[in-house]
């Protein structure tokens, strides 16, 4: 079986169609975990998940271990399931890396095993390792990578989770709420049940109590925060920090959030002063979309990227202080806030 996309994924899942084998990796953690969650109950009964189902982390168990369960027939059931998160498959020894591959080229019809890696740092096809288990995979199971969705995909699950709870949503707040919260799934369903919550069956999700109740995305916050920075809007910015602290966030997230924020500005800054296009922009820097660019380019001839470097020094002390000080992470942050605002 080829490697699959997530949406026709879940279909083939839900429809009964299951494959002996998977491997899931990518960025949409929240998707990914749905879709493990949904293989679970298509394949084990909850009366029998004490003898049919078993979840494992990390490095809990060996190939050999695996196998030893892998090949065990399930208690009064067709399948039993098992899923393994983020297992290290590159540290794997030789004979322990021959032992799995050779289970995967021959497959239990009567187990499903579910290998799932969360963390965005696995690329299968760019590790030796990684990639021999991912060929062996594809000849008898599915792999899939969950890459963020697009705005299309969103809006539709957007659209589809107010109709079930009879709720109703004008396209425009729709499409507000995914750019207020970026492209993170789960935050967009989350801030989405608040407002569903609020409106109440028959209800309608109006600005006001989107203004009311839902947060923006640390990103979009820290784009906020940069352009507060830069036009010199010292109570805007100090009011973001001071948002952004009562929600709790960590100052390595803020800062890093911001960090990003002022590269990508520097970057479409240095592209329009050389003269590349959007287009040019979107290919070298993987951006998802012409408005993100369009949007870091408003008000840019402002500002010199002499002031946007400046900005992003202060931004590397304040990343030291916080590693290596044992000064306030608040007045740290502040004093950078200051730095950066006096930059010219």
């Amino acid at each position: 079986m080829p490697t699959v996309k997530s949406d026709k994924l879940m279909k083939s899942v839900r429809s009964g169609e299951i494959a002996p084998i998977y491997f899931f990796y990518g960025p949409e953690i929240q998707l990914m975990r749905n879709t493990v969650d949904l293989i679970v109950s298509q394949t084990v009964e909850p009366a029998f998940e004490g003898f049919n189902l078993h979840r494992y982390e990390d490095d809990a168990l060996s190939a050999g271990e695996l196998k030893s369960i892998y090949e065990t027939l399930p208690m009064m059931a067709k399948y039993r399931c098992i899923t393994i998160k983020n297992w290290n498959l590159d540290k794997l020894a030789k004979q322990d890396l021959e032992q799995l591959i050779s289970m995967l080229g021959n497959p239990n019809p009567s187990t499903v095993l579910v290998l799932y890696d969360t963390r965005q740092s696995v690329e299968p096809k760019k590790n030796a390792k990684y990639k021999k288990i991912y060929e062996a995979i594809e000849k008898n199971g599915v792999v899939t990578e969950f890459s963020f969705q697009d705005k299309a995909a969103l809006k539709k699950a957007v659209l589809n989770r107010c109709q079930k709870a009879g709720v109703t949503m004008a396209p425009e707040l729709c499409e507000r709420l995914i750019e207020q919260c970026g492209s993170q799934y789960a935050m967009i369903l989350n801030e989405l049940d608040k407002l569903l919550c609020y409106a109440g069956e028959n209800g309608t999700v109006t600005a006001q109590s989107m203004d009311l109740l839902c947060v923006s995305s640390i990103q979009n916050t820290a784009f906020d925060l940069s352009n507060a920075i830069l036009k010199n809007r010292y109570e805007q910015a100090f009011s973001i920090l001071d948002r952004l602290f009562y929600l709790r966030t960590e100052p390595v997230m803020i800062l890093g959030a911001l960090s990003s924020s002022f590269l990508s500005l520097y970057r479409v800054k240095a592209a329009k002063a050389a003269g590349v296009s959007n287009e040019q922009v979107m290919a070298d820097f993987h951006y998802r979309s012409k408005y993100q660019i369009q949007k870091l380019g408003q008000d840019l001839s402002r500002f010199s990227l002499g002031q946007i470097r400046r900005c992003m020094e202060s931004l590397e002390k304040a990343d030291r202080l916080l590693k290596s000080s044992r000064l306030d992470n608040r007045i740290i942050l502040e004093q950078m806030l200051g730095e950066m605002m006096a930059a010219r």
